[in-house]
């Protein structure tokens, strides 16, 4: 998409396009935060799309970010009229209103012992060469305990030190001048607010005679400034903070911070996973409450870290939620402050950096894959007695996770391989379905049994489908019933054997609606009752008429529903988008014909309908096989 073309159509906002994406947004973690100014926005763009089309719209540009093929990023002010023409654009991903995160946590550390981390450093395990960005409210630059292992460092325009507030932020009254001692600005990622130094003691802190000691005492620690000294960021800051890190090639990155959902931020984290980075974050302190684990916490490639106490108990503040994935000492944790000080902190905040030193711990000792990283971390965390949703796998063992592939009893893993790829669902009904898949090859095992998960989308496939025990490739397929009438489903084909377990790609599919007569394409494009009614009453009433028109309708049943799964799947596709249109207007052309009373201008409108019926489905059937050939590209 060249830059002209896209600001052609951003600027004519074509007639009819309605396919811009949503802007998003969430519920902020903990106390509300200060607004941004209204004016102030995020542009989420496809990878191929030229920045500059959006860059010379706004009035003025913050940050311009590239995530390679995860798409594009330009925040700044736009003036209403634009962002209205921005969300209409199909390259545009997303538009959201550029908010703000806040540091987790107003005390906190202890940890070392109760996780082990004093043995691992013992036995030399101590993060030697592994760098850790701290994305917080920066470092102080001289701090006794942290100045030898301090790295480069960089702070966001809106964050750079001196920005307001600061130290100590968790106090009722001013800070004395011997507090502020060496409270100073030497760099513009230092840290004068506080909750940041304390992160990166309970991280790193050197081992050098003095202060505290932190999980991996020999880690690199780099300062990357996206919180103001108030302890507030912007998303775009924040994002740019983690594209930053990613970039410099920092190994681990910690995020003691939260607040509303952020697509760019998400972008964000989505691009530091491609690059390897292991990704940390605080749960969030709305405690106590279920199912309210903050941004980024929530983020599917973000190990989420709940807080405990000295007891193994859960803190009352933690938040807990099913995206927890490890427990860490959160509860009156001591560790650095401004001014070469120490101060106890209570907060997830203090709990996300002992998972990150000991990542960085567990990189150092030769796992550098970051899923295996982050199974180290889980699998050889200790089970305290909490709920899954509180602990995750259970409370940090640094010293196990670091010796996780030294232990010469543990027998070699085998080497089944098993190929499997999940297929669309057929004869989707209203309440049942048929899922599909294959089991393409195996090696190194004599059987694979295979089943399906499946489950409402966003679900988590919690329902599985009787297992079946193959011999030698082939397809292979499990009738599902009891499900919701207009509702959609993902599912998802899995193979095991000794102890292997893959799965395929997930598909989707959306069951009738019992009263919609098999709309399929109606429904997975423009899904409103209105719609719905004005073409099964063309369908019925019209086409149904004669047999060419019942032909017509027999062969849509027959080819529709797997081109509207197909729809469904990419709702901001063109193909989704340009159906959707065809929809609407054959759907305006029922009502006129309902309307008027001339046989003339009704027969003429019914022959217009069966004909953008017909090319409703045709460009519904192009989009599809469009669509799968990419889907099928990206699995390759």
């Amino acid at each position: 998409m060249t830059r002209d073309n896209l600001t052609r159509r951003i600027v004519l906002k074509l007639a009819g396009a309605g396919l811009g994406a949503a802007a998003l947004g969430g519920v902020a973690s903990g106390d509300e935060l200060d607004p941004v100014d209204d004016d102030k926005y995020i542009v989420g763009l496809e990878a191929d799309t030229a920045v500059e089309a959006v860059t010379d719209l706004a009035e003025s540009v913050n940050h311009q970010l590239d995530f390679d093929d995860i798409g594009r990023v330009v925040s700044g002010t736009f003036d209403e009229e634009t962002v209205e023409r921005l969300r209409s654009d199909p390259d545009v991903r997303y538009v959201e209103k550029n908010g703000r995160m806040k540091a987790l946590g107003e005390t906190v550390p202890y940890g070392i012992e109760l996780t082990d981390a004093d043995d691992a450093i013992d036995e030399g395990e101590t993060g030697d060469g592994v760098s850790i960005a701290i994305l917080d409210t920066g470092i102080d630059s001289t701090h006794e305990t942290l100045e030898t292992n301090l790295g480069n460092g960089w702070a966001a325009d809106g964050a750079e030190c001196g920005s307001g507030g600061g130290w100590p932020f968790s106090a009722d009254e001013e800070a004395t001048d011997e507090e502020l001692d060496g409270d100073d600005c030497d760099e513009d990622w230092d840290d004068v607010q506080g909750h940041g130094t304390h992160v990166a003691g309970t991280a790193a802190a050197a081992m050098n005679g003095i202060g505290v000691k932190g999980v991996a005492p020999d880690a690199t620690l780099h300062s990357v400034k996206v919180l103001d000294d108030s302890g507030g960021g912007d998303f775009d800051d924040i994002a740019a903070g983690i594209e930053w890190a990613a970039d410099q090639g920092h190994e681990v990155i910690n995020m003691s911070l939260g607040g509303p959902e952020s697509a760019a931020v998400s972008d964000a984290c989505d691009y530091a996973a491609t690059q390897g980075v292991v990704l940390v974050a605080a749960a969030g302190n709305d405690g106590p409450c279920t199912d309210c684990v903050g941004s980024p916490a929530d983020h599917p490639e973000v190990i989420a870290v709940s807080a405990t106490d000295e007891n193994d108990d859960l803190a009352s503040f933690s938040s807990t939620g099913p995206e927890i994935e490890i427990a860490a000492p959160g509860a009156d944790v001591l560790s650095s402050v401004p001014g070469d000080d120490y101060d106890e902190f209570s907060g997830t905040s203090m709990a996300s950096p002992h998972v990150a030193g000991a990542a960085a711990s567990v990189i150092a000792s030769g796992t550098t894959d970051r899923e295996d990283v982050r199974d180290a971390l889980k699998d050889n965390a200790e089970d305290i007695g909490l709920g899954d949703n509180e602990q995750g796998s259970g409370r940090l063992n640094v010293l196990d996770a670091v010796d996780d592939d030294d232990d010469d009893d543990d027998p070699d893993p085998p080497d089944v391989s098993i190929d499997i790829e999940t297929d669309p669902a057929t004869d989707v009904d209203e309440t049942t379905a048929t899922l599909n898949g294959e089991l393409v090859d195996f090696d190194d095992t004599d059987e694979v049994e295979v089943w399906f998960e499946y489950g409402t989308v966003g679900s988590g496939f919690p329902n599985s489908t009787a297992s079946t025990t193959f011999d030698d490739p082939g397809p292979f397929s499990s009738d599902v019933s009891g499900l919701s009438d207009g509702t959609s489903y993902e599912f998802r084909a899995v193979g095991e054997a000794d102890d292997v377990e893959e799965t395929g790609g997930v598909e989707t599919f959306t069951t009738d609606e019992d009263d919609d007569g098999g709309c399929f394409i109606t429904t997975a494009t423009a899904r409103d009752d209105a719609t719905l009614d004005s073409l099964r009453r063309f369908r019925d009433d019209s086409m149904a008429a004669t047999p060419l028109g019942r032909g017509m309708v027999g062969l849509y049943y027959r080819i529709s529903p797997p081109i509207a799964d197909t729809l469904a799947r990419h709702p901001d596709s063109t193909a989704t988008g340009v159906t959707r249109r065809l929809v609407e207007i054959c759907a305006s052309l029922s009502d006129r014909q309902e309307e008027t009373d001339s046989r003339v201008a009704s027969a003429s409108l019914g022959v217009a309908l069966t004909g953008l019926y017909v090319v409703g489905i045709v460009t519904g059937g192009a989009g599809h096989a469009g669509l799968r050939l990419r889907e099928f590209l990206s699995r390759k």
